[in-house]
C-alpha cells in the first residue's frame, strides 16, 4: 500500500512538473521528481530566545546576519547591522562580540564573510575596504589586508565580501565587481593572484548577438554576462569550492590549485540546485535555483548549498550524487525567508536567515543520519557495514535510487560483480554499471577460458589425428 501511495505521489509531482513545499522530494533518472522522506527537524535562535551563558535573556539583538562559521565548537556570525562579529559556545548560547568597544582600530563597517584560522578571527571588513584581523586571545584587532597592488583597483574600490584562509595562511577572497576570478593574498598580506574565473556560456541568439555587435558593445555584453563568486568553502585538502548566483550552467565548482575545476557530477541530475524549476507554481518564486553559499563537512565525503530562490539546501557526495534536499521558502518556522550563509556544526546543518533576523539550526531526521552513515562507512572501506546501512534506508523508503547504487558500489568493491550490475541498474548507476560489468565479464571469461580452450585443443588434435590417419592410409593405398 505504501509504495502505491509514493508511485502516485511521484506520478503527480511528475505530471505537473512541480514540487510542493511541503512535500519532501528528490530527483529520479531524467530529472523526474520523486518522493523523499523528510531529512531534518529544526531549531531556531533568535531575538525572542537568546540567552547568554549566564541564561540571561536577551544579551544582543540579532540583526542583518551575513556570514557563519565554526571553529573549536564555538559559532561565529557576522552581524552587519551590529557591525560585529558574535560568538556562540557549542549549546548556542552567546558568548560575546568582536571586536571591543577599546579596540578603535578594530571597529567594523559592515561585516561580511568571516573565517577562523589558528586562532585569528579573519573579517571581510566590506565598507572599511579590508580584511580586519583579530587575536582570539587578545580580543585585539592585529592588523589588516588591503588596498592590494593591482591595476584594477586604480580605479574601482577593494571591498571583500567572503574570505577562506588554507593551511599555510594564503587568503582566498572574493570581492565586489572582481569578475577575474578569487583573489589570493599570501599570508602577510600581499596581493598575488587571480584564478579559477568563471567562463562566460552565451545562448545561441547571444551569441549571435555577440557575433555581429561593435567593440563597444561586446565589450559591454561581457561586462553583463560575465558573473563573479558568491562564496566560497575550503576543504582539509586545500581545494577551494565555489558558488556563483548567476552561473547557471554550473554555479558550484571544486578549484585545485591552478583554478582549474575537478568537481565530479556523476549525479542522476547536475550539481544545480532545483534541476526542474517551478516557472508557475506562485508559491515560490519562479527560475532556476540561485546558489549563494557553500559548505563542505569535515569528512569531505558530502557538502551543501543553499539556494536564495527558493530557500533550499541540497546535500551532494562528494561524487554529485544529490541526497537530499531541506527546508524551503516561507515564513513558517522550518522555512527560510532571506537565507545568507550555512555552515556544518559536526553533523547539524546552520543557516543565517536575516529576514527572521535568526540562525536557523537543521539537525538530521534518522533518514538523513543512515545516508550520512552509509557514505561514512563505505569511505573506510568497511563495504559490508555500507551495504547493511543501504538495506536500512530502503525499509525507510525504498523509492530512494542512491540506495541501490550504494548497495552496488559496496558490492563492486567485494567482488559480486553480478548482484552488483542488478543494483546499479536499479539505482540507474550506468557509470558503476559498465565498470561492474567489464569485471563480470573477465571473471566469466577467468572461469570458462581454460575449459574452452582446452575443448579446443582436443578438437584441433583430434583434427590433426584424423588428418594425419588419412595421410597415412592414402599413401598405404599407393
Amino acid at each position: 500500500m505504501m509504495k502505491i501511495m509514493i508511485f502516485i505521489q511521484t506520478l503527480t509531482l511528475i505530471l505537473t512538473g512541480t514540487a510542493a513545499i511541503d512535500q519532501p522530494y528528490n530527483y529520479a533518472y531524467w530529472g523526474e521528481i520523486a518522493s523523499s522522506e523528510s531529512m531534518h527537524l529544526l531549531r531556531v535562535i533568535d531575538n525572542s530566545n537568546i540567552v547568554d551563558e549566564a541564561d540571561l535573556r536577551n544579551p544582543i539583538q540579532l540583526g542583518d546576519l551575513r556570514d557563519i562559521f565554526v571553529y573549536e565548537n564555538n559559532l561565529y556570525v557576522s552581524d552587519a547591522t551590529a557591525n560585529k562579529v558574535h560568538i556562540f559556545n557549542s549549546e548556542f548560547k552567546y558568548v560575546k562580540s568582536l571586536p571591543n568597544e577599546s579596540d578603535l582600530n578594530g571597529k567594523l563597517n559592515s561585516p561580511q564573510g568571516i573565517y577562523v584560522f589558528n586562532d585569528e578571527l579573519y573579517v571581510s571588513d566590506y565598507s572599511n575596504n579590508r580584511v580586519a584581523i583579530f587575536n582570539l586571545e587578545t580580543e585585539q584587532f592585529v592588523r589588516e589586508v588591503k588596498n592590494p597592488n593591482d591595476v584594477i583597483f586604480d580605479s574601482l574600490e577593494f571591498k571583500p565580501l567572503r574570505i577562506a584562509v588554507d593551511r599555510t595562511g594564503r587568503m582566498n577572497i572574493i570581492a565586489f565587481n572582481v569578475f577575474e576570478g578569487i583573489m589570493e593574498f599570501d599570508k602577510e598580506g600581499n596581493f598575488n593572484r587571480y584564478f579559477g574565473t568563471n567562463t562566460i556560456q552565451l545562448s545561441v541568439l547571444d551569441a549571435l548577438i555577440y557575433r555581429f555587435s561593435t567593440k563597444e558593445q561586446r565589450d559591454k555584453m561581457a561586462l553583463n554576462l560575465q558573473s563573479s563568486f558568491t562564496s566560497l568553502d575550503m576543504d582539509s585538502d586545500g581545494y577551494v569550492y565555489t558558488a556563483s548566483r548567476a552561473e547557471f550552467w554550473q554555479p558550484v565548482k571544486r578549484l585545485n590549485f591552478k583554478g582549474r575545476n575537478v568537481l565530479e557530477n556523476k549525479g542522476l541530475v547536475g550539481v544545480v540546485g532545483d534541476a526542474n524549476t517551478q516557472d508557475t507554481d506562485t508559491r515560490t518564486d519562479v527560475g532556476p535555483s540561485q546558489i549563494i553559499d557553500i559548505a563542505v563537512h569535515e569528512s569531505m565525503q558530502r557538502y551543501s548549498i543553499l539556494d536564495q530562490n527558493r530557500g533550499r539546501i541540497f546535500t551532494y557526495d562528494k561524487e554529485g550524487n544529490l541526497l537530499y534536499i531541506s527546508a524551503g521558502k516561507g515564513s513558517l518556522q522550518d522555512q527560510l525567508s532571506g537565507p545568507t550563509s550555512i555552515t556544518y556544526f559536526n553533523d547539524l546543518i546552520l543557516v543565517t536567515d536575516n529576514t527572521s533576523k535568526s540562525i536557523k539550526v537543521f539537525e538530521p531526521v534518522e533518514f538523513a543520519k543512515l545516508v550520512n552513515e552509509a557514505l561514512g562507512q563505505y569511505n573506510e572501506m568497511n563495504y559490508e557495514a555500507a551495504k547493511d546501512t543501504w538495506q536500512e534506508v530502503l525499509k525507510l523508503n525504498s523509492n530512494y535510487f542512491l540506495a541501490y547504487a550504494g548497495i552496488g558500489r559496496a558490492q563492486l568493491r567485494e567482488g559480486n560483480y553480478k548482484d552488483a550490475m542488478h543494483n546499479f541498474e536499479l539505482g540507474y548507476d550506468y557509470y558503476n554499471y559498465s565498470k561492474a560489468y567489464e569485471q563480470y565479464r573477465n571473471e566469466q571469461l577467468a572461469t570458462f577460458l581454460p575449459y574452452v580452450l582446452v575443448t579446443g585443443l582436443v578438437v584441433m588434435g583430434f583434427v590433426i589425428y584424423k588428418s594425419v590417419k588419412q595421410a597415412i592410409k592414402r599413401e598405404g593405398d599407393d
